[in-house]
C-alpha cells in the first residue's frame, strides 16, 4: 500500500501541533520529514510517521525531556515498561508538589483573612502545630533585620514559598523590654509545609516546632519603630495585668503586602498561654 504524504501544514492540523514545533523537531533530529522538495524546500511527512508523532506528543505531555524521547523510541517492551514506571514516580512527585501548592495558597488565604482583624487589638487564637526551620542569630533585632538576613533559610523553602505573606519570623525571649533596641532575636525561622524539599540541613539550621494550643496575638501595622514597640508592649502589659502565665517565647511573624504601589509592613506577635 502506498504511503500517503502530508505537508507540514496538513500534519499540523491533523495532529494538533504547531508548525513551529514541527520545524523545531526537525532541527534537533527528533522528527524529520520523510521528504523535502529540493525546489520549494517544503517538508512532507508520511502517514506512518504520524504514529511516531503521537508517541512524541504523549511523552512530551508527561514531561519527558526532548533529548530523552529519541532514546525511548529504541527501547524494547521490557525497557519501555520500566521507563513508564519511572514516569509514574515523576507524576506522583508532581502531584505531591501541587497538593503542597494548594496548601500554601490556603495558608495565604487564611493569613489574609486574619489580617481583617483589627490592628493593635489582642485576640485569642487556636493554632495547630507548626513545623519550622530556625537558625540561631546574634546582634539582630527589629531595627536591623533585613530580607537578606533570611538568606540562609531561603534555600529550604519550595519555589512557591513567595506566595506566603508570613514566610519568615523571629523568636525572642518573653521578658521586660524598655525600648525596641532592647529586643534581640535569638532565632530567625521559616515555616515549612513539607520535609521532602529538605534533604539535609546545614549546620546553621535546625528543625523545631511551634506547639499547638491557645495563643494571645496582636498585629502591628506601624510606620515607625516607636508605634511597633507600643503595639508589642500592649500585649506584654495585658499578659502581666491579667497575670497570665506565658508558655513560650515570643513568636513574631513578618508580613509584607503590596497595595497601591506601596509596601505595607505588618508584624504579628504571638505568645502561647495555658489551654
Amino acid at each position: 500500500m502506498e504511503d500517503k504524504l502530508y505537508s507540514i501544514g496538513e500534519v499540523s492540523k491533523l495532529m494538533n501541533i504547531t508548525i513551529k514545533a514541527l520545524r523545531y523537531y526537525d532541527s534537533i533530529d527528533l522528527f524529520k520529514p520523510v521528504y523535502v522538495d529540493p525546489k520549494s524546500n517544503y517538508r512532507y511527512y508520511s502517514d506512518l510517521q504520524l504514529y511516531r508523532l503521537d508517541l512524541i506528543k504523549s511523552l512530551s505531555y508527561i514531561g519527558t525531556p526532548l533529548n530523552q524521547i529519541k532514546k525511548v523510541e529504541d527501547l524494547n517492551n521490557e525497557e519501555y515498561v520500566s521507563f513508564l514506571m519511572d514516569q509514574e514516580k515523576i507524576v506522583e512527585e508532581k502531584l505531591d508538589e501541587l497538593f503542597e501548592i494548594q496548601e500554601i495558597i490556603a495558608n495565604v488565604r487564611e493569613e489574609l483573612q486574619r489580617q481583617d482583624a483589627p490592628y493593635d487589638e489582642i485576640v485569642l487564637l487556636e493554632k495547630d502545630e507548626m513545623k519550622i526551620i530556625q537558625t540561631k542569630v546574634t546582634g539582630l533585632g527589629p531595627i536591623n533585620t533585613l530580607n537578606s538576613s533570611y538568606s540562609s533559610l531561603k534555600k529550604y523553602g519550595p519555589s512557591t514559598e513567595g506566595f506566603r505573606k508570613k514566610g519568615y519570623g523571629s523568636i525572642f525571649p518573653f521578658k521586660q523590654y524598655n525600648k525596641v533596641e532592647d529586643i534581640n532575636y535569638h532565632y530567625l525561622f521559616t515555616p515549612v509545609l513539607s520535609n521532602k524539599h529538605i534533604s539535609s540541613l546545614q549546620n546553621d539550621a535546625e528543625f523545631a516546632v511551634l506547639p499547638e494550643g491557645k495563643y494571645l496575638s496582636i498585629i502591628s501595622n506601624s510606620t515607625s519603630f516607636e508605634n511597633y514597640f507600643k503595639t508589642f508592649q500592649k500585649l506584654m502589659d495585658h499578659i502581666r495585668a491579667d497575670q497570665i502565665k506565658p508558655l513560650s517565647d515570643i513568636y513574631e511573624f513578618f508580613s509584607v503586602y503590596f497595595q497601591n504601589n506601596e509596601h505595607r509592613y505588618i508584624s504579628e506577635f504571638r505568645v502561647k498561654i495555658m489551654d
